[in-house]
């Protein structure tokens, strides 16, 4: 495993200079191209309603009924308008079945197998899209919505190997999205590839500056690799700057990092912005008890342990903490 984590991170900086052509092909989500070409007058008008947003004259000039007057490839532009439309109205129920149907009749056709397996997978519904996913690469290889599908499946599974291969080659495909690249990282971090991981978080930076969960991903990693002023700094940098996790992070590193006035200074704004929160009254506790001050950090540990209801494990650590201390002297 390691000597292809090694590998990877050698290839990394190939992979992230992307061509061209590559950069045109990020740009090309499901925009439906096939529905449109030589047609009837019939799904010419559709389709113009579709475009102007009258998607309920779509679905019910297209009712059972409206189906069964159509013949070849515009059977299969109705119905590919009729579950578009349902979607953009919010029935997914309604647009999931059509989508189903137009998929037995058209098992081949790359765009309904895309447009079911992500509604799928948005729904939550993995198992279900996962198959339609591995269809799709089958029928494509270098098909990036495929490849970036059974990397958010493989993912959350936990098969953290299997995934890169499948956000690299979705990457070809989408080279310039910044998201994609956030994602990539976050899985290289949990495979504890650090260094590729920063790579990745980078470019996704680059793509979207500011963009905080790239950033805090990246400060999250830096840490990890011990660079800890690099870390801070990538708090302060971000656009996340003033957010209760960022200053709990940076109060937390610092505490732990042994720079103990620093520390203070940034559980004391944390504490004004939120007097509650569990990890800075934990903080607070941590630096009192290093100074010798108990009573004052067994206070801190018990209003901490009182606030299960915002953060259960800390208030757990809290309150068992403060039982310890205010044990034995």
């Amino acid at each position: 495993m390691s000597s292809a984590r090694d590998a990877r991170s050698r290839a990394f900086s190939l992979r992230a200079g992307a061509t061209v052509l590559l950069a045109l092909l990020a740009a090309a989500t499901p925009t439906w191209g096939r529905l449109w070409g030589p047609r009837s007058e019939t799904i010419k008008t559709l389709q113009k309603q579709f475009g102007e947003g009258r998607f309920d004259s779509v679905i019910a000039a297209l009712d059972p009924n409206g189906l069964l007057k159509l013949r070849g490839d515009d059977l299969r532009r109705g119905y590919g308008l009729l579950a578009a439309s349902y979607e953009s109205t919010g029935r997914l129920d309604k647009s999931l079945s059509n989508y189903q149907l137009a998929v037995q009749l058209f098992p081949s056709d790359r765009d309904f197998l895309e447009q079911l397996a992500k509604l799928l997978h948005h729904s939550g519904l993995d198992e279900r899209a996962q198959p339609l996913y591995e269809n799709l690469v089958r029928l494509d290889p270098k098909n990036p919505l495929g490849h970036l599908g059974l990397a958010q499946i493989d993912h959350a599974l936990g098969f953290l190997d299997r995934s890169a291969d499948h956000y690299e080659k979705a990457l070809q495909g989408f080279p310039e999205r910044g998201d994609i690249w956030q994602e990539y990282g976050e899985e290289l971090a949990e495979a504890r590839d650090y260094r590729t991981a920063e790579l990745a978080l980078r470019r996704a930076l680059d793509l979207n500056p500011g963009d905080a969960a790239s950033s805090m991903g990246l400060a999250l990693i830096l840490r990890a690799l011990g660079r800890i002023d690099e870390a801070l700094a990538e708090l302060e940098a971000s656009s996340c700057a003033g957010r209760l996790e960022v200053m709990r992070a940076r109060a937390l590193w610092l505490m732990e990092a042994g720079r103990g006035s620093q520390a203070e200074a940034s559980v004391k704004i944390l504490l004004q912005a939120a007097p509650n929160d569990p990890l800075g009254l934990y903080v607070r506790a941590r630096l009192e008890l290093k100074a010798g001050r108990r009573v004052q950090a067994q206070a801190f540990l018990r209003q901490a342990a009182t606030r299960g209801d915002m953060a259960p494990f800390t208030a757990k650590v809290c309150a068992a903490l403060a039982t310890l201390i205010g044990g034995a002297r």
